[in-house]
């Protein structure tokens, strides 16, 4: 597997090795470190991770990696050491960026390729901050994401994707047969999403606050400040109302800004990145769970976030934003609301109904309790061992 990125943390990545490895497979994966002091190679749960550092240089070249070949080059250079020492079977290339560095070794090395697309790449790379910006939209406009995204996805030898929609647009968009490409929702893994893994301190901390959750990035594109926005409305009628915003700030994203404009910044917490072990716990501490992204590009309309599938994994209700796919999951199995793109009035209006209705409350995490039954990793995954199981015996 070849990871553009640090490892671990990354979720879907580890569900994925783990899972094969469950299933006899040997996995490995090439990541890079940002730090100079790092383990070059590592067993971690099963899996032979080699790294390779990577400096400040050649990181922000990454950001033009269609333009510039010092990148691709890195990528190359290290994954070919790696197979100078082992045998691999199939290289698996976790997100669009690197697929060109994936059929270079199937080439050489006649190893089956995989690209494993994690989102909508050409499709969201576009409406990122850092495309944005004025070098940003340089880059951007001699950066041509469709092409490079059709070229290799077709020379693959199986594409992955997250979501049926994605399917099926991967199938019109690259003109990728139906048979070389399926899905493997990133849905939790019921092992780790339970009573069982709570860590009791975080749930202690909030025993007393009416929690809203959001896990995840936090960049322009998730629309978090909607809920920022609400809580002028929300604190007179909750005041042990807590904002508690769990991921990664964004250089180009400024949420503490904004909850100072509103005035509400002791209602807002910012825990920073948190493990994925720890997850579980802070979504138990909650009461209302949230994802409302922008929904102004294709690829939000087509997929279901991660956070959704653990959010009622956990039997929390949830608000989300009219995002297509994620509209109708919420609707179908009544889980929670949908409010419009940005409208924070109609957020906290969802809120307070959620709040002041304990039946509404308790209809809505049994049937988020009786939904996450059908949406288990160890469930979504069979279609990657399957395809992997096939290739050893053959």
């Amino acid at each position: 597997m070849v990871l553009e990125g640090e490892f671990p943390p990354d979720n879907r990545v580890e569900k994925e090795a783990v899972s094969l490895i469950k299933a006899g497979h040997e996995v490995h994966i090439a990541c890079y470190s940002k730090k100079k002091e790092f383990v070059s190679r590592e067993m971690y749960k099963g899996i032979v991770i080699h790294r390779k550092y990577l400096n400040s240089f050649l990181y922000k070249a990454g950001a033009a990696i269609l333009i510039l070949p010092f990148y691709f080059s890195f990528w190359k250079n290290f994954i070919d050491e790696i197979f100078q020492r082992e045998a691999f079977e199939a290289i698996h290339v976790h997100d669009l960026p690197l697929a060109k560095t994936g059929y270079y070794f199937k080439v050489r090395y006649g190893a089956l390729l995989v690209c494993d697309q994690h989102e909508f790449y050409s499709n969201w790379i576009v409406q990122t901050a850092h495309y944005n910006t004025k070098l940003g939209k340089i880059i951007k406009a001699l950066s041509n994401w469709d092409s490079y995204e059709k070229k290799y996805l077709q020379k693959a030898d199986v594409v992955v994707t997250v979501e049926e929609p994605l399917r099926k647009n991967y199938i019109e968009k690259t003109h990728l047969p139906p048979e070389k490409i399926f899905c493997i929702p990133n849905t939790p893994l019921r092992g780790l999403f339970n009573m069982k893994q709570i860590n009791p301190e975080i749930v202690d901390k909030y025993k007393d606050s009416f929690v809203l959750l959001y896990i995840g990035g936090l960049d322009v594109l998730r629309g978090i400040e909607v809920a920022i926005k609400a809580l002028p409305q929300l604190i007179p009628e909750i005041p042990e109302i807590r904002l508690v915003l769990v991921g990664k700030k964004s250089r180009y994203y400024d949420l503490e800004k904004i909850a100072l404009e509103e005035n509400v910044s002791d209602f807002v917490e910012f825990t920073g990145f948190q493990s994925v072990n720890l997850l579980p716990s802070f979504i138990e501490a909650s009461s209302v769970c949230f994802f409302t992204p922008l929904t102004n590009r294709d690829e939000i309309h087509k997929t279901i976030a991660t956070k959704i599938y653990q959010y009622i994994a956990m039997e929390k209700p949830v608000i989300v934003s009219n995002a297509r796919m994620q509209e109708e999951f919420v609707r179908n199995h009544e889980v929670g609301f949908v409010i419009r793109d940005g409208d924070a009035g109609e957020f906290a209006n969802r809120i307070l109904e959620i709040y002041k209705n304990k039946e509404l409350y308790r209809s809505l995490c049994e049937n988020a309790s009786r939904t996450s039954d059908l949406y288990t990793w160890e469930a979504t995954i069979k279609p990657l061992i399957d395809f992997y199981n096939a290739g050893q015996n053959n």
